[in-house]
């Protein structure tokens, strides 16, 4: 069966190169949907399941649903001509996380807590972590042997977005197509876990603080100590609505952290770092993140944008 169900998947990846170079330059551009399927294929990372205490379920099957998650998220960030990413991911106690510290081969380590055949927290982990990975975490200056996270408190809240948007995704792409049998019917469960997480009421709180004043409120407590969940989850809340409008923006995230020096830098100019690293095109959903913390965007030069693109201070 299992063989089967590899098969079916090939063979429909096969359907869709062949489809997709039938179609006019404009489909691709315009966002055709079979086009979409094809670049999800050509960006999806190289991923191995380690062999660990996972449940009830076989790691195999693992490896095959995340790959097709990671296609699902990466269809709208990565550069279909860039290599793939090597993610290798292993069962853990505690709360998941990517690894500062590659594995033997360069790649990244992600630790999941999921467990047995609650695919929908093997999706809603393995995305909030992949967002990380895309977003270059692990790009940024150190004080001896910390990282400096003065500004990681918005990573979190960002890979949070992107853990919703993603569940959201598949809720939508799987409901009448799974990338295998068993995962057929799922897309109403995706579904339901999201509109779970977000009626949480610190996710939509009563008042109506702007996020400007919700920032000058909590930024100490948030710079001093980035994982409390529930800011980052309340900040996720609001940043949603601005991907979920284009689907595209995501591209932006490949241009966070690009300057290492950004994570030592105020918040203000963290942003600015990031929107002056974006081509121009992806600078929108940058532009009105800071403008929702009350910010203006910095006037672009190319000097520093080329620099910036460079990983250079």
């Amino acid at each position: 069966m299992r063989k089967k169900l590899r098969l079916r998947r090939w063979c429909a990846v096969g359907s869709v190169f062949a489809a997709i170079s039938s179609l006019p330059p404009t489909a691709v551009a315009n966002g055709n949907p079979l086009a979409a399927e094809a670049r999800a294929v050509r960006t999806r990372p190289v991923i191995k399941v380690a062999a660990g205490n996972w449940g009830a379920v076989d790691a195999r099957d693992i490896q095959v649903f995340l790959e097709a998650v990671a296609g699902e998220f990466l269809a709208y960030v990565a550069d279909p001509g860039q290599a793939p990413l090597k993610i290798r991911v292993v069962p853990r106690g505690g709360s998941p996380r990517v690894l500062y510290e590659r594995g033997r081969d360069g790649e990244y380590v992600v630790q999941l807590t999921a467990r047995n055949e609650t695919w929908f927290q093997y999706a809603y982990q393995f995305s909030h972590e992949l967002c990380h990975i895309v977003s270059h975490f692990d790009h940024k200056e150190r004080a001896g042997d910390e990282v400096i996270s003065g500004n990681q408190w918005f990573e979190e809240s960002l890979c949070e977005t992107a853990a919703l948007f993603t569940l959201k995704r598949l809720a939508t792409n799987w409901a009448d197509e799974a990338p295998a049998r068993q995962w057929s019917g799922y897309g109403p469960l995706f579904a339901s876990y999201a509109d779970f997480l977000q009626a949480q009421p610190h996710r939509r709180p009563a008042t109506s603080q702007s996020i400007d004043q919700w920032y000058r409120e909590n930024r100490v407590a948030l710079e001093a100590n980035p994982y409390q969940r529930e800011s980052n989850e309340r900040l996720a809340t609001a940043l949603l609505p601005l991907f979920e409008s284009d689907a595209g923006r995501w591209r932006a995230i490949a241009y966070l952290n690009a300057d290492t020096a950004s994570s030592a830098k105020g918040f203000a100019d963290f942003l600015g770092d990031w929107y002056l690293a974006c081509p121009a095109e992806a600078r929108e959903v940058v532009q009105q993140t800071m403008e929702l913390f009350g910010f203006t965007p910095p006037v672009s030069t190319a000097p520093k944008l080329a620099r910036l693109r460079d990983g250079q201070g």
